[in-house]
């Protein structure tokens, strides 16, 4: 016919009609008469063909499947018609109608290589796999050009373990063609699947003989000869695409493994670096191999001087591929090079800004280095391209804040807590920084709001707990509240110089002034006389307790330290308190 084998898709339940009476009945194929027909019957029989395959196109599958059966009506011999119904039925996996419809076809016309194809296809479905394989050596046998059917053949008695049915059709076709890489190598795979080595080996060596300078052949051999523990032979091959082709990396992997798998470490090492230093072997196979060192046992991971050494010739041979650089710069961060894995990041985020993992990893170092006017812009350019990740608009709110810019901080954490969703954890960051920045414009209700919010997510934040309660001292209002929440924080850290500043600052302007000694010189205790808000604080406790000189000497050493208030010079020059 010279057509191809086609599967339509059904939509929908097709009918089925007596078709399958009219091809051979009970799978026998026995050969029909043609019919003649006469010159009217002709034009009906087209005009109804030609009905049939528009509606195939069409999608129109029971109005085709009408159609070629008027035309079995007016041909009961058309195998091609069979063929149609045929592949309509396979489309429904309607395999034993198929069945019958394809046998037919095929015994109208035993010549035709798509009917038996179809056949085979068929048989294949159903399982009868010898069946299959009938058929197809009898099409290797019509049509001797075609290599193709003998592949077909032999693969399917692999499908069902019949491993020297498909030695004999491989063995045949080798006997037609010569020795062929192909075919020797899946007489090979079967030999070491019926547990035959010795002919396993043979077929390899026949390859090796034939091709000498096809080096996958030989590690082909040298995989076997490891397999079996003769770690000599498996050297030898290595050794012959060494010799064969001295710049191809990939075989320096396998020395590698070889010397490593014998405790021969310098060795190993040395070959490594020669398949690190080839352009031949792709860098995503360097990249597997170096994750695998990373992530291997202590035993067999490379000390940490070699890993960079891999790394510097990696990055050496492939220095813009975006793995590679990407892979530098985690060794780095984990080496605490921050500043060396931003530089990498930077060249990755050159060629692929779609990645938003990069991007991320990006602004925490940006946020390790306290560079932000680098975490700012980076986080603004990430957000064109990831507008609906709310980490992005954290980056971007903390570096604006961190450059006083509160009005963009504001903007941007607002904007930012419309994509958190349901992320608990993450709705509590964004409302602490959008509480501290509403704080510094101003906004005490918007940022006593939000930090009230957080405290219900969070009852022990110990950050919120602590500003919320700071700054209420520092406008005098709800100064109980602000003591129970100072009080709650030295609880939870009995030991932090910050939260037992707070609280003392609390009791100072609740007027107890001796508790709020005792608190802050438990602050000065644990790290405080490094601060100078601490210190200066300490020295207005001691003035309002009388101790006028101490609170002196106090305010001058918060003047040594440097960032005290703006009331502190003042203090110094007065020896009081400003009211």
């Amino acid at each position: 016919m010279g057509r191809q084998f086609i599967v339509y898709m059904l939509a929908g339940v097709l009918m089925f009609g007596s078709f399958a009476a009219l091809g051979q009945k009970k799978g026998k194929d026995k050969k029909q008469s043609k019919v003649e027909l006469t010159e009217q019957k002709r034009l009906e029989f087209d005009y109804a063909f030609h009905e049939g395959e528009k509606a195939l196109v069409l999608g129109e599958y029971e109005k085709a499947i009408s159609w070629f059966a008027t035309c079995l009506k007016l041909d009961k011999t058309s195998a091609v018609v069979r063929y149609e119904l045929a592949n309509i039925y396979i489309s429904q996996e309607n395999f034993n109608s198929a069945l019958e419809l394809a046998r037919g076809a095929v015994a109208l016309q035993p010549k035709n290589m798509w009917y038996q194809v179809q056949l085979a296809g068929i048989y294949k479905a159903k399982g009868m796999i010898d069946q299959a394989c009938e058929v197809y050596e009898n099409l290797a046998s019509q049509f001797p050009k075609r290599d193709d059917f003998y592949h077909i053949q032999a693969e399917l008695y692999t499908s069902v373990e019949k491993f020297e049915q498909a030695l004999e059709v491989y063995q045949k076709l080798e006997k037609k063609l010569g020795v062929n890489e192909q075919i020797s190598i899946n007489k090979h795979a079967l030999y070491l699947r019926l547990g035959k080595r010795k002919n396993a080996y043979a077929e390899l060596n026949k390859l090796t003989k034939k091709f000498p300078f096809k080096i996958e052949n030989y590690g082909l051999l040298a995989d076997m000869y490891l397999q079996d523990g003769e770690d000599d032979k498996a050297l030898a091959q290595y050794q012959k695409i060494v010799e064969i082709a001295p710049e191809n990396g990939l075989v320096h992997f396998y020395l590698a493994e070889y010397y490593r798998k014998n405790k021969q470490e310098a060795l190993a090492f040395n070959s490594l670096k020669k398949a690190f230093a080839s352009d031949m072997v792709n860098p995503d196979k360097k990249i597997q191999y170096l994750m695998g060192v990373i992530m291997a046992d202590q035993e067999n991971q490379l000390s940490d001087e070699n890993l960079k050494a891999l790394l510097d010739l990696l990055l050496k041979v492939h220095p813009d591929h975006i793995h590679v650089n990407a892979l530098y710069a985690d060794y780095l961060r984990r080496h605490k090079d921050s500043a060396g894995a931003r530089k990498l990041l930077r060249k990755v985020l050159l060629q692929e800004k779609s990645n938003y993992v990069v991007w991320e990893e990006l602004m925490f170092i940006n946020n390790e280095l306290l560079d932000f006017d680098s975490m700012l812009d980076d986080s603004a350019e990430a957000i064109k391209y990831f507008p609906t990740q709310p980490m992005l608009y954290i980056f971007n709110g903390v570096a604006a804040a961190q450059k006083k810019d509160y009005e963009t901080a504001v903007k941007s954490l607002t904007t930012g807590f419309n994509y958190v969703g349901e992320n608990i954890p993450m709705r509590i960051q964004f409302l602490t920084y959008l509480g501290d920045a509403q704080y510094e414009l101003g906004h005490t209700e918007k940022a006593f709001k939000a930090y009230d919010e957080v405290l219900l997510f969070d009852p022990d934040n110990v950050i919120v707990l602590n500003n919320y309660s700071y700054y209420l001292s520092v406008l005098d209002l709800k100064l109980e509240k602000a003591r129970e929440m100072s009080l709650k924080c030295v609880e939870i850290e009995k030991e932090n110089s910050t939260y037992l500043d707070t609280h003392a600052w609390v009791l100072f302007k609740l007027g107890s002034f001796s508790d709020a000694k005792r608190a802050m010189e438990k602050a000065l205790q644990f790290g405080g006389r490094e601060s100078a808000v601490i210190v200066e604080h300490y020295g207005d406790i001691l003035f309002r307790l009388g101790e006028k000189e101490a609170a002196m000497t106090e305010w001058q050493n918060a003047e040594k330290i440097g960032e005290g208030s703006e009331q502190l010079s003042e203090k110094i020059k007065t020896g009081v308190i400003p009211e």
